[in-house]
């Protein structure tokens, strides 16, 4: 029974690893930790983003696989919203400037000026549904 066990634990360590490492070379390869360095001009802070990353990720996966039993509240609750919410928001934002998706839908909806607005709303609606998601 106890093999049974450990070869359960080490197929999901595995598993686990592998997804993460994954992850990170996708954002490494892509350049979204140093891009959203560049733009917030805080790219001596590059390693120290690469480690949160990496920290929130284990600390992520940590808390799904053993779902303790946290009692933070409705406070909580929001303020785990919001941190999800930027790090989501700041990952599609960083990925969509990466690979020029903005651009290309501003061109293709022949949009000159506003496209600080429409970002502005983007940006908007994504925080929205965050926010609508974690009270439902």
């Amino acid at each position: 029974m106890f093999l049974k066990y450990l070869t359960v634990l080490l197929a999901g360590f595995s598993g686990g690893i592998l997804v993460s490492a994954g992850l990170f070379t996708l954002m490494i390869s892509l350049g979204i930790i140093t891009r959203l360095a560049q733009i917030t001009k805080s790219a001596h802070l590059l390693i120290l983003y690469e480690n949160t990353v990496i920290f929130g990720t284990v600390t992520g996966i940590l808390l799904w696989l053993y779902e303790p039993v946290l009692h933070f509240g409705a406070a909580g609750s929001m303020i785990c919203g919001l941190f999800s919410g930027v790090y989501v928001g700041c990952l599609i934002g960083a990925i969509a400037e990466i690979l020029d998706a903005f651009p290309i839908f501003f061109r293709r909806l022949s949009l000159k000026n506003g496209a600080q607005l429409v970002t502005a709303v983007l940006a908007a609606g994504k925080f929205l549904g965050v926010i609508l998601q974690f009270l439902m």
